[in-house]
């Protein structure tokens, strides 16, 4: 009876963790005047990359690989540049992750209409995928002081409307 308990809490911690592995391997968006989507990794893979060198928290630059905001934001609706002047300035994301950390964009500092910076959230680092503390799927601001709004383990993306 033991070694049949012993199978079965083994065999559902087995389950739990791929289960949760797997809920980590996407990202949800939503929000205002926007459908709900859930970007799976391989959808998130087969979007344009863009790379950004920024120094990490380990005082290091390092070599980012992902998907810009700005067309993460436009593949589920939003629409940025000269169209949209006005929404965007009244506009933000915030961003969540695992732990229920939040950190907050304005869609201004996103919309290349606005802004020179390019950021991203990363699915890897030096060309691997990121380490799993942060990891799948992590904020890169490049040019930040402090590394606040760089959102580990990021698990959903919600826009909000200023009225």
């Amino acid at each position: 009876m033991k070694k049949l308990m012993r199978v079965a809490v083994t065999c559902l911690a087995v389950i739990g963790l791929h289960l949760f592995t797997a809920q980590a391997q996407s990202i949800t968006i939503s929000g205002e005047g926007i459908e709900t989507q859930t970007i799976t990794m391989s959808v998130f893979q087969d979007m344009r990359q863009s790379v950004v060198m920024a120094k990490a928290h380990d005082e290091k630059v390092h070599r980012y690989t992902g998907v810009s905001l700005a067309d993460l934001l436009t593949k589920t609706g939003v629409i940025l540049g000269d169209s949209a002047k006005r929404q965007t300035v009244n506009s933000y994301i915030i961003v969540t992750a695992a732990d229920n950390y939040k950190a907050i964009y304005t869609v201004a500092e996103l919309d290349p209409l606005f802004a020179n910076r390019l950021i991203i959230l990363a699915n890897r680092q030096d060309k691997k995928p990121l380490p799993q503390q942060d990891g799948p799927f992590q904020m890169i601001v490049p040019g930040e002081k402090k590394h606040a709004r760089w959102v580990r383990q990021v698990n959903s993306i919600q826009l909000v409307v200023v009225k």
